[in-house]
C-alpha cells in the first residue's frame, strides 16, 4: 500500500465507533515520506526486541549454575534425553546417590504398555545415570538403548521380579532440544565442572554485552522515527499553512483565528505525540512482546497460552476507554482555541484594559475559560489514570494465577526452582509491554481526535478552486460595474449592500464616503472577491468576476487598509512584500513617493531595520507610510485606499494626499475616506447609507445639495 496517498485521499473516512481515527491514519502519508529513517528504525527496534529476549534468555544458564545441582550441560542431557525416549526423566537423589526416574509417560507410548510407568527407576547398563543421559542426548535417530528399570512398589534393585529390561528406539530432536543441545557445546563440560565461577563471569559478560547492543539499537530506533515524525509534522503544518491561505474570507469570518493557532500549535502536537508513541512504544513493545512470547513458547507451550487468555480483557479495556479519550480530547481542543482568542484579545489592548481599570473583570473571564478546559482535562486525566491500574490488576491476577500453577509443578517435582523462576521472570516481562502500552493508546486516540479537526480544513477546496474562474484577467480597459448588488454577511440582521448599482470608469478617481457601516468596504470586499454577492452581478470589462482567476485579478489590484499591516521582518521587506522582484533602487523610489524615506534612514539600520511584531518598534504614522510606499511599488492598474490615511500624522497628511494624487493620475482609483482633504480632489465622490447610494457628484455640489455628505465633512 502506497501510504503517501492517505494524505489527499478523502475516502478513508473512519465510522464514529473507531477509536483510531481514518484521519489519523491519513498522517501515516506524511511520515512514510521519510521511509527511509522510518523503516532503518523499525528495523533497529526489531534488532533491539531480538536481542532483549536474547539477554533474558541468558538468565536460564545462570540460574542453571547457580541453584541446580544438575547443571547446565546436566539439564540440556535430560531435556534432550527426554525427548529422544519419548518420555520424561528426572534426577533423584538417594543414599547411594543420583538415580534416574520416570516424571511422566504418555500411556500411549509403546513402553507403558509393556510396564514402564511413572517414578520407575532406571538403572543404566555399565553407566551412571549422568553418563547415560549424555549418551542418549547425543545419540543419532533410530539408535536403541537398553537399560533396566526397577518398579516403584520395590525397595531396592535386588527385587528380581520387578526388575524388567527395555528396549527404546531414540527418536529425532525438535528444533528447541537441537537448539539446547548446540548451545550446550559453546562451553565444554570439562571446564563447567572444574571453574563454575569462569564460566558464570563469562555468561555474565556476554548478557552485559548483548543487553549494551541492545539499547543502541534501542536508541537508534527511537531517534530516527522521531526525526521521521518531525519531519512529517512539518510538511503537515507546511501544508495546512498553505492550505488556510487558499481558504476564502467566509472561512475566517465564520471560524475566527484563535482556532486556527490552536490546530497549528496544540493540535499538531497531539498528532505528533500519537504518531511518536505509534512508531515508537506502538512498535518497539509489541516485538518486545513477541520475541519474549516465542522465548516463553519454547519454554513452556502450554503455561504460554494460558497466560494469552489476558490479551483480549486488555483489548477491551483499550477500546473502551479509548473512545472517550478521543471524544473528551476534541471538546478539550476547541476549547483551546477559544481561550487563546480570549487571551489574544486582552493582551493586544492590554492599554484599554488598564486604562478602564478592568483586570479583574478579564480575570474572572478567562478565570471561566480555565474552569471548561479544566472539566475536559479533568475528564481526559480520569481516563489516563484508570488505565494502568486496569490493567495493572488484570497482569497481576495472570501472573498469581500462573504462579501458583508454577508452584503446584515445583511441589510435585514436575519443575525444579530455576526453571520456575525464568518461566516467571519471562511471562513478567511479558506483561511488562502491555503496560507500557497503556500510556500509548490514550496519546493515539488524543492524537486522532487532532487529526479529525485538521482534515476537516485541509479537505476544503481552496478558493481558486471553489470560487475562481479561468479567464485571465488584464489590465482594466473599461470599467467596473456593480450591477443591482446585495450582499449580507453571515449572521448579520441587515443587508451590507442593498441593490447597488455603481459604475468604475477606467482612470476615474472615485471616493466612497458615508457613515460606518454604510457598505463602503464591503464594496472593495466585492471587488477583490473576498466575498460574492448574494444577488446581481460585479463585471470587470463586462466579465463577471466569478469567471476571472483569482490571482490575476488581484494582481491588477494594490490594496491600502486603514489597519496598517506590518510583518515582522526589515523595512525592505515590508516595502517589498508582494514584489519579490522589486530592485533596491524601486524600493527607496516607492519610499521616497511615500514620504517614508526620512524616518527610514534617521534609523540606525535604515532599510535593514526590524521594525517588530506588527511594526510595534514604529510609529502609526510611519506604519501607514510604509503601507503607502508597498502600493507604490507594486505598481498595479487599479488602486483602492481604504482609510488609507487614518493613522497619518498631521505634518505629512498634505505630503501624503499629494502621493495619493500622484499615484492615482493614470490608474483606476476607488477610495474610501473620511477626511474631506483625502477625497475632495476626487473625480466622483459618491455618498452611501445603509448600502445605498444616496448621492454622488463633486465635492462642491453635494455640499450644496446632500445633507449626509454636508454633515459628514462637518463632523470631520
Amino acid at each position: 500500500m502506497d501510504l503517501t496517498k492517505l494524505i489527499s485521499d478523502d475516502h478513508q473516512r473512519a465510522p464514529k465507533s473507531r477509536v483510531i481515527s481514518a484521519q489519523f491514519m491519513r498522517t501515516l502519508g506524511y511520515t512514510w515520506r521519510f521511509r527511509r529513517l522510518l523503516l532503518t528504525g523499525f528495523a533497529c527496534a526489531l534488532l533491539f526486541a531480538g536481542l532483549h529476549a536474547a539477554s533474558l534468555a541468558g538468565a536460564l544458564p545462570v540460574l542453571k549454575l547457580i541453584l541446580d545441582e544438575e547443571g547446565l550441560h546436566g539439564w540440556i542431557d535430560r531435556t534432550v534425553a527426554s525427548r529422544r525416549l519419548g518420555f520424561e526423566v528426572e534426577l533423584a537423589r538417594r543414599a547411594e546417590g543420583a538415580v534416574l526416574a520416570v516424571r511422566r509417560i504418555s500411556p500411549t507410548h509403546v513402553l507403558f504398555n509393556q510396564g514402564l510407568g511413572e517414578g520407575d527407576l532406571i538403572q543404566p547398563l555399565g553407566l551412571s545415570a549422568a553418563e547415560w543421559l549424555a549418551s542418549v542426548a547425543r545419540g543419532n535417530e533410530g539408535d536403541a538403548r537398553e537399560f533396566d528399570a526397577v518398579g516403584v512398589s520395590s525397595s531396592s534393585a535386588e527385587a528380581g521380579p520387578n526388575l524388567k529390561r527395555f528396549v527404546v528406539t531414540l527418536r529425532g530432536l525438535d528444533f528447541k532440544e537441537a537448539a539446547k543441545f548446540r548451545l550446550s557445546q559453546l562451553v565444554s563440560r570439562e571446564t563447567l565442572e572444574h571453574d563454575k565461577l569462569r564460566v558464570l563471569v563469562y555468561i555474565l559478560v556476554l548478557v552485559t554485552l548483548v543487553a549494551i547492543l541492545a539499547n543502541v539499537f534501542r536508541f537508534l530506533a527511537e531517534y530516527l522515527v522521531s526525526q521521521a515524525v518531525l519531519r512529517g509534522m512539518i510538511r503537515l503544518r507546511a501544508q495546512l499553512y498553505e492550505k488556510v491561505l487558499t481558504l476564502p474570507m467566509a472561512f475566517f469570518t465564520e471560524r475566527g483565528t484563535s482556532d486556527l493557532v490552536t490546530q497549528f500549535v496544540q493540535d499538531i502536537q497531539e498528532i505528533q505525540r500519537g504518531l511518536l508513541a505509534l512508531f515508537g512504544k506502538l512498535v518497539t513493545e509489541p516485538l518486545k512482546a513477541g520475541f519474549i512470547l516465542t522465548l516463553a513458547i519454547f519454554l513452556d507451550a502450554r503455561l504460554t497460552l494460558m497466560v494469552m487468555v489476558i490479551a483480549p480483557l486488555a483489548a477491551g479495556v483499550f477500546l473502551m476507554i479509548g473512545r472517550q479519550v478521543r471524544k473528551a480530547n476534541r471538546k478539550l481542543l476547541a476549547q483551546y482555541g477559544v481561550m487563546i482568542g480570549g487571551l489574544s484579545t486582552v493582551l493586544q489592548a492590554i492599554d484599554i484594559v488598564k486604562a478602564y481599570t478592568t483586570e479583574e473583570f478579564e480575570r474572572r473571564r478567562l478565570d471561566a475559560l480555565d474552569a471548561k478546559m479544566f472539566t475536559q482535562q479533568r475528564r481526559i486525566a480520569r481516563m489516563q489514570a484508570a488505565l494502568p491500574p486496569s490493567l495493572e490488576v488484570l497482569a497481576v491476577t495472570g501472573v498469581s494465577i500462573v504462579s501458583l500453577w508454577l508452584g503446584s509443578r515445583v511441589l510435585d517435582r514436575q519443575l525444579n526452582v530455576s526453571e520456575f523462576m525464568q518461566l516467571a521472570l519471562v511471562l513478567g516481562m511479558m506483561l511488562d509491554p502491555i503496560r507500557k502500552v497503556a500510556d500509548v493508546y490514550t496519546r493515539i486516540s488524543r492524537g486522532s481526535a487532532g487529526a479529525d479537526r485538521i482534515f476537516k480544513v485541509l479537505d476544503l477546496p481552496p478558493e481558486a478552486v471553489e470560487r475562481g474562474g479561468d479567464r485571465p484577467a488584464e489590465a482594466l480597459k473599461r470599467a467596473i460595474e456593480f450591477r443591482g448588488v446585495t450582499f449580507t454577511y453571515p449572521h448579520a440582521p441587515a443587508p451590507a449592500l442593498n441593490d447597488l448599482t455603481l459604475t468604475l470608469r477606467r482612470g476615474e478617481c472615485l471616493a466612497l464616503v458615508g457613515p460606518n457601516g454604510s457598505g463602503k468596504t464591503t464594496l472593495v470586499n466585492l471587488l477583490l472577491r473576498f466575498y460574492d454577492a448574494q444577488s446581481g452581478d460585479v463585471l470587470y470589462d463586462d466579465q463577471p468576476l466569478a469567471e476571472l482567476r483569482l490571482a490575476d485579478l488581484r494582481r491588477q489590484i494594490a490594496l491600502v487598509t486603514q489597519k496598517s499591516v506590518v510583518f515582522d521582518g526589515t523595512i525592505r521587506e515590508n516595502i517589498a512584500y508582494g514584489s519579490p522582484d522589486a530592485t533596491e533602487d524601486q524600493i527607496r523610489d516607492a519610499a521616497r513617493r511615500a514620504f517614508a524615506e526620512e524616518f527610514i534612514l534617521a534609523r540606525r539600520n535604515g532599510f535593514d531595520e526590524r521594525v517588530g511584531e506588527g511594526g510595534m518598534a514604529l510609529s502609526g504614522g510611519q506604519r501607514q507610510r510604509l503601507v503607502i510606499a508597498r502600493a507604490i511599488l507594486r505598481n498595479a492598474p487599479i488602486l483602492i485606499f481604504d482609510e488609507a490615511t487614518s493613522q497619518v500624522d498631521t505634518e505629512s497628511d498634505e505630503k501624503i494626499h499629494q502621493a495619493i494624487r500622484e499615484l492615482s493620475r493614470d490608474r483606476t482609483t476607488l477610495m474610501i475616506a473620511h477626511r474631506p482633504s483625502t477625497f475632495r480632489f476626487a473625480d466622483r465622490i459618491v455618498v452611501l447609507d445603509a448600502g445605498c447610494i444616496v448621492d454622488s457628484g463633486q465635492h462642491d455640489d453635494l455640499i450644496q445639495r446632500c445633507r449626509l455628505y454636508r454633515t459628514l465633512c462637518q463632523l470631520d
